[in-house]
């Protein structure tokens, strides 16, 4: 009896020569825009293209970028300016230099160096806000704060405000962030500090008014010699200018007045050798 041979299942056969070529192309091909190997970089961003978890040192531009699907990926890092609040739970509090706790708000603007983006990823990772721009604001605001006396800090904001930008612009630039602004929104102190504040500061302004008062009234009063000078003067002036035909004249002068007004009551009075001024009467009624 003739046992046939065992069937075996056959192994596929596989194109071979340029065709093979072609289909693997486009498999791959097909695999590759599967996974989506374009990444668009956005206006106001810069991209970090991570090779294996390793980034690139040099940024990628806005715009379209070809990246090796599975092996590398792009974190994309926004230029444009940031506000970064230290307000609420998050608020500062200081020490001023006579030991009172200092409360601060505030707000800063900046924005990162566009190319110095991927230093900033490899340093900070893109939790940089939280590793950079606050720990740098609070030791600034406490640095400034204990050079003050808190009567200071209550009434020179803007000097505060000028010293802390100064200190953190430099401090930033280091870690390539570029500071547009600070912008203190509140300083508060103790409220029995405030009140105290505010009590001294109106024992000033009623001292410097009551400083005013008293120079008015010593300027009046000089006023009032120079005036009481000057009558004196004209009317040393005037005695002097007062001869006997000088008053001889204004007698006449008075009569001649009398007779040419509507008034046919005229009074003559005598007069001695001297010729004592006319003393001016009051107009007399006319009896009915």
């Amino acid at each position: 009896m003739d046992l046939e041979p065992p069937r075996y299942p056959r192994t596929p056969q596989f194109p071979k020569g340029p065709i093979a070529v072609v289909l693997a192309l486009v498999v791959l091909g097909g695999l590759l825009l599967l996974s989506n190997p374009f990444v668009i970089i956005p206006s106001g961003y810069v991209g970090v293209k991570l090779t294996l978890g390793k980034a690139s040192p040099e940024e990628m531009k806005p715009g379209l970028h070809l990246i090796i699907p599975f092996l590398q990926r792009v974190e994309r890092m926004s230029v444009r300016t940031h506000s970064y609040d230290l307000t609420g739970a998050n608020s500062i509090n200081a020490l001023s230099k006579d030991g009172l706790t200092i409360n601060v708000e505030l707000t800063t603007l900046y924005k990162i160096m566009p190319d110095k983006a991927s230093e900033i990823y490899v340093e900070y990772g893109p939790l940089y806000e939280d590793r950079i721009i606050k720990p740098v604001i609070r030791s600034a605001v406490r640095d400034v704060i204990a050079t003050l006396d808190s009567s200071q800090v209550y009434q020179e904001r803007a000097l505060i405000q000028r010293k802390i930008v100064d200190k953190v612009r430099g401090e930033l630039e280091k870690r390539f962030i570029m500071l547009d602004e600070i912008l203190i929104r509140d300083i508060k102190l103790p409220q029995k500090v405030v009140e105290a504040i505010e009590q001294k500061r109106r024992a000033l302004e009623e001292a410097q008014r009551m400083k005013f008062l008293v120079e008015k009234e010593k300027l009046e009063a000089e006023r009032k010699k120079i005036e009481a000078k000057g009558i004196a003067e004209a009317n040393r002036i005037i005695a002097g200018s007062l001869t006997r035909e000088y008053l001889m004249w204004k007698f006449l002068e008075n009569i001649r007045s009398y007779a040419e007004s509507g008034n046919n009551v005229i009074i003559l009075m005598p007069y001695d050798t001297e010729m004592t001024p006319i003393i001016q009467l009051p107009q007399l009624e006319r009896k009915k």
